[in-house]
């Protein structure tokens, strides 16, 4: 049921008018039969998908829509087993878990778009109303809620940023995204053209930290890793005067390979963008809205601990585990190298010993920059190595290093050109994660 300020579109019009944008813009409109079991964990992930479902024909009549246009008959023909009204909660389940808006405003059948990205970024425009259709029971997902604190009796505007006053008195970010943080070598603003320098000295010096680290692995340890993230995928708010609130995920990777997720709601960040705590102690008061499970087997606990300690046994290893096609050196490997990096450390504790070949490892690659040191999320000195793959160059991926312990303490990934498939304007951090904690336990 639709709330009752929207108005009534007929299911199957409705079903129809999705299928026929979708088509047009080269995505599969059909479902599988088993698309309700799998879950995709951004909108990119969802389009992936769709494109390679294998769409069938069906010859039944050309029907007319409300408005006179013609629609192929494939769009209004349910896939071969799916109830229509199934089908169609399904799709709207997995746009929405994807960070898109399932609903169709009465004026999308006169919208044509040109690509696949742009009726995402359609999509993610339309505010999406509350309407209940029936779910299938499934593990829990991550649903992104973020309030907005109203303001004190002052407020002003800091670098662009607007920022309201909390009645403790510390300024809190109001806007669409985080503040860029500046850099030693680039400044928020020239965040997109910033050359950077070599990065050699600044690798092999958080190679040699890490080497000197005391390692606390142990086979029957359990992984602890406490992040706090934001994502323009589940935590945008376009309204400029919405306060930025990480999410903080707690992560357990047991020996034989289950895997526990728990997030609560962060505190909002200070003005400057900074303002998450380090440590992994919470407030009693802190908002819980989420968990997850996964079985025995489902994670290798192992990753770190069974690769020979070489930097080419870790190349190999690092690859390996995300089928990257390109063993090469050259831009494709570096990404998928360091977008290993950014996802491992937050279900992982890294041996030092490991890390230290790690940073030797990305020595060697392409296309890698230093750009100097920062203050992180949680004002912790670190070291910013930058990449810009020429497979998405409107995005520059930077990973921070600590200089005491040699780990990955996060990564900020950032909008530095126009995109489609973004809802913002460059520049802008399309996402980040801080690692507050990181233990054996």
């Amino acid at each position: 049921m639709r709330s009752n300020d929207q108005p009534e579109l007929n299911p199957e019009l409705e079903t129809a008018e999705l299928r026929r944008q979708m088509t047009s813009t080269g995505i599969s409109a059909y479902l599988e039969h088993d698309l309700a079991d799998i879950e995709l964990e951004s909108s990119e992930s969802l389009l992936a998908r769709l494109k390679s479902v294998d769409e069938s024909a069906h010859a039944t009549p050309v029907p007319t829509s409300e408005s006179g246009r013609r629609l192929d008959a494939t769009l209004l023909t349910a896939e071969p087993g799916l109830d229509l009204d199934f089908e169609t909660a399904e799709l709207r389940r997995h746009l929405s878990s994807a960070g898109v808006s399932g609903y169709l405003e009465d004026d999308l059948a006169d919208v044509e778009l040109e690509s696949s990205e742009s009726l995402l970024a359609r999509l993610k425009s339309i505010e999406e109303p509350a309407y209940d259709i029936p779910r299938p029971i499934h593990a829990p997902r991550r649903r992104r809620l973020v309030p907005t604190l109203l303001a004190g009796t002052a407020a002003a505007v800091v670098a662009g940023v607007l920022v309201a006053v909390q009645p403790w008195g510390t300024p809190v970010a109001q806007a669409s995204t985080p503040p860029l943080l500046d850099y030693e070598f680039a400044e928020a603003q020239r965040i997109a053209d910033a050359p950077g320098v070599d990065p050699a000295e600044a690798l092999e010096q958080l190679a040699l930290v890490a080497e000197q680290a005391r390692s606390g692995t142990s086979p029957s340890a359990i992984q602890h890793v406490i992040t706090e993230e934001w994502s323009i995928d589940t935590d945008f708010d376009p309204d400029p005067d919405s306060t930025i609130t990480a999410t903080r995920t707690e992560n357990w990777l047991r020996p034989d390979g289950s895997f526990r997720t728990r997030a609560h709601l962060g505190q909002p960040l200070n003005a400057d963008g900074r303002g998450v705590p380090l440590g992994g102690r919470l407030d009693r008061g802190t908002a819980f809205f989420d968990e997850g499970d996964e079985p025995a087997g489902s994670r290798d606990a192992d990753l770190f601990t069974d690769m020979p300690n070489t930097v080419e046994d870790i190349r190999s290893g690092l690859l390996d585990d995300i089928q990257c096609a390109d063993r090469e050196p050259g831009q494709e490997r570096t990404w998928c190298l360091t977008d290993q990096l950014r996802n491992r450390s937050q279900t992982h504790v890294i041996p030092p010993d490991v890390m230290a070949s790690i940073w030797r490892m990305l020595a060697q690659e392409e296309g890698i920059r230093s750009l100097g040191t920062v203050k992180d999320r949680t004002g912790r000195e670190s070291v910013a190595l930058s990449f810009i793959w020429d497979g998405a160059p409107e995005y520059r991926m930077i990973l921070l290093g600590d200089p005491q312990t040699g780990q990955v303490v996060g990564s900020e990934r950032i909008l530095i050109k126009p995109s489609p498939s973004s809802p913002v304007e460059p520049p802008a951090i399309q996402d980040f994660f801080t690692i507050v904690k990181s233990e054996n336990q």
